[in-house]
C-alpha cells in the first residue's frame, strides 16, 4: 500500500503541468489516478492499531527512503520536488475527498512533514486556493489588474 502512496508523490510530471492553463486537468487526472489509493488507505489506517499517526510515519519514513537512495547531489532536489507534490497536488486533493480522516491525513501529514524538517514546513490549502493564486501576467504586468468593466458611458477618442 505505501508503495503505491509513494508513487502519487514520487510522479513529478505533474509539475510540469503547474501552470495556470493545465493545473486544472493535471490536478483531475491526479485525483482519477491516486485518490483511490489514498482513500482506501485511510478508511483502512482508521481501522488499523497505529491508525492515521502510523500511516504518516510510513509515508514519511518511505520519502526518507526514497532521498537515501538518490545520489547525494540529488537528494535536495527530489526532496524539494515531493514537498512541490505534496503541496500542489497531494494536499489539495485529500482536502478534497469526501472520505472521513482524509483532511485530517493532510494535516497529519504537513505536521509530521514539519516536525522532522521545521526549516522546510509548508501549509494545506484546497484546489481552489491554489488556483486563485495564478496570475495572466507578461513580462511583469499583471493582465487582470488592467482589465476593467467597459461602461457605456464611456467616451471612445
Amino acid at each position: 500500500m505505501t508503495e503505491r502512496m509513494l508513487a502519487a508523490i514520487r510522479c513529478v510530471d505533474f509539475l510540469k503541468r503547474f501552470d495556470g492553463r493545465e493545473y486544472g486537468r493535471a490536478y483531475k487526472e491526479y485525483v482519477q489516478t491516486y485518490g483511490a489509493v489514498y482513500a482506501e488507505a485511510v478508511n483502512a489506517a482508521a481501522e488499523s492499531e497505529d491508525g492515521l499517526n502510523g500511516l504518516t510515519e510510513d509515508l514519511l519514513n518511505g520519502l526518507e527512503a526514497v532521498w537515501k537512495k538518490e545520489r547525494f547531489w540529488n537528494r535536495s532536489a527530489a526532496k524539494a520536488n515531493h514537498k512541490q507534490m505534496l503541496v500542489f497536488y497531494l494536499s489539495p486533493m485529500l482536502l478534497g475527498l469526501e472520505v472521513p480522516g482524509c483532511a485530517e491525513f493532510a494535516e497529519l501529514l504537513r505536521d509530521g512533514w514539519a516536525a522532522r524538517w521545521p526549516r522546510d514546513a509548508y501549509q494545506v490549502a484546497d484546489q481552489k486556493t491554489i488556483k486563485k493564486g495564478f496570475h495572466n501576467v507578461i513580462l511583469g504586468v499583471d493582465l487582470d489588474r488592467l482589465r476593467r468593466p467597459v461602461d457605456d458611458d464611456d467616451e471612445n477618442p
